[in-house]
């Protein structure tokens, strides 16, 4: 298990649900430092919200927020395998009482259904796009049966890297006019590279 740097693509939205659980930020302690931490309010529920997303071994991606004025953690899962989620929070060490929810069959994502972002791959040697994916566990699966080199990279659907990056508060973004925001391509933060099939890093940010 890993955890994923942010901006992070998950293909589900908060309103899909698979666990939920009360927790003190002392509590939270075992899934180490945030990955994003929102102080702006006005994008919040009230108060600051704490941010994380990890990725298993079996490519089961889920991220968790943390509401400090409620003191209260929502995790979304793709796939939303809520049995699976729990027993990695309590791998990385939470010790709570969960709860979980199975998400209703017509809420499930279908195999080519897109929501949130998409998985562009680049082959190595190439001057264009090679394939496009609608999540990255398929992304992968073909990556590894085809045994291919490349980078694959996360962006924003239906918005602007510029406005995805804007939207997660980076402070490295600036304002700015027509010409900067159509020559912007921002820090992708989801970037792999892959040899013969596999990942071989861990998806940071580019410098």
């Amino acid at each position: 298990m890993r955890p994923v740097s942010f901006p992070v693509a998950i293909t589900y939205d908060d309103e899909d649900w698979v666990v939920t659980f009360a927790s003190t930020r002392e509590e939270l302690r075992p899934l180490g430092e945030p990955g994003f931490i929102e102080e702006d309010s006005l994008h919040t529920a009230g108060g600051r919200e704490f941010h994380w997303a990890f990725e298993l071994e079996s490519g089961l991606r889920f991220s968790l927020r943390w509401l400090e004025a409620m003191k209260y953690s929502v995790v979304v899962a793709d796939p939303p395998d809520p049995p699976a989620v729990v027993a990695a929070l309590r791998a990385l060490g939470m010790n709570t009482e969960f709860v979980t929810r199975e998400l209703p069959e017509d809420r499930h994502l279908r195999r080519r259904m897109a929501r949130g972002c998409v998985w562009l791959f680049t082959g190595e040697g190439a001057v264009q796009v090679t394939a496009v994916f609608s999540r990255k566990a398929l992304a992968n699966a073909w990556l590894a049966k085809m045994r291919l080199s490349g980078e694959l990279v996360a962006y924003p659907l239906d918005t602007s890297v510029y406005e995805a990056e804007r939207n997660w508060g980076i402070p490295e973004v600036p304002q700015l006019g027509p010409e900067g925001i159509q020559r912007f391509v921002g820090r992708l933060a989801e970037r792999y590279v892959y040899r013969d099939g596999k990942p071989v890093n861990s998806g940071t940010p580019s410098p």
